[in-house]
């Protein structure tokens, strides 16, 4: 019995000892005071197989600049007593990099040096760990049709060491034209011998518009029961910025064209589509008359 209680104890303290020194580790802070201080390019979700991390921004066009940043920042166990100053570069070998590491995905084009801004050298303050990089895009010199990248490579650090694995990004640039984002739908909708309730008045609805090019959006007609319209696949809105006169067209159905009787047009002020067209001939003729209204982006 008494070797019993012997074993018992000595158990009873292993499992303590055990759970203090569990709680010891979970708590206990990282020590970087080992660490070699880096200067690089965080990331949100970094690659991490050596290849080249990237950023993303997606924007509007319109006649003012848009605004991105980034960051420059001073990895360390302290911060240094010195300002840092840090050289930049656009590099087209790192978009090269970029896409060779993406060959699945249609290749990034270069952001045109006409196209945006962006300082070359940039400071970090003494006792501070980053800046922000302000870059300035001129969306209008970019096509929408196409996903760019602009390729940042950190040269020089007053010295410091430049991150291996992120000293590098490749900002990734999407367009969107003026026309795109989420619009309020309602219209009427015609089917010639139509006696399953498709033809009729429609309200309430909402349709994403996604950029298709410079000056068009891509759209989905639909029933006055609500579903989807077959036949005029590849349907668009192609607005002529000089007039705002609007021309329907579908890659599926050259058929369809706008009804003659009526202003098919965009109205700037009120971000307003008003569309009327025509698709068949008897007995199987179509036709829809369309508002659609901008609500948001999408």
């Amino acid at each position: 019995m008494k070797n019993k209680n012997i074993l018992t104890g000595l158990a009873a303290l292993f499992c303590i000892i055990n759970l203090s020194s569990c709680l010891k580790n979970k708590n206990e802070q990282p020590d970087f005071s080992g660490t070699t201080p880096v200067v690089e390019i965080p990331v949100g979700s970094p690659v991490g197989d050596g290849t080249v991390n990237s950023l993303s921004t997606s924007l509007i066009q319109q006649d003012a600049p848009s605004d991105y940043i980034y960051y420059i920042n001073y990895a360390a166990s302290s911060t240094k007593s010195t300002d840092i100053k840090v050289t930049l570069s656009v590099d087209p070998a790192t978009l090269a990099a970029y896409n060779s590491a993406h060959a699945s995905d249609p290749a990034l084009t270069m952001v045109p040096s006409n196209a945006f801004t962006m300082p070359t050298t940039i400071t970090i303050p003494a006792n501070q760990r980053r800046v922000q990089v302000p870059v300035k895009f001129m969306s209008t010199l970019l096509n929408p049709a196409l996903t760019y990248g602009l390729p940042v490579t950190i040269t020089d650090a007053s010295g410091e060491v430049i991150s291996k694995n992120f000293g590098s990004v490749v900002i990734k640039v999407a367009v969107r034209n003026k026309y795109d984002g989420k619009y309020s739908f309602k219209g009427y909708i015609f089917r010639e011998g139509d006696t399953d309730g498709l033809t009729g008045f429609f309200k309430g609805l909402t349709r994403d518009l996604p950029s298709n090019g410079a000056n068009a959006v891509d759209f989905g007609q639909v029933w006055a029961s609500g579903g989807g319209v077959g036949g005029i696949d590849g349907l668009t809105i192609n607005v002529d910025p000089a007039t705002n006169k609007v021309t329907m067209k579908s890659t599926a159905n050259a058929s369809l064209a706008n009804d003659p009787a009526y202003d098919n047009r965009y109205d700037p002020a009120t971000k307003t589509f008003y569309l009327s067209f025509k698709w068949g001939t008897s007995p199987t003729s179509r036709a829809a008359t369309d508002t659609l209204t901008y609500i948001s982006a999408r």
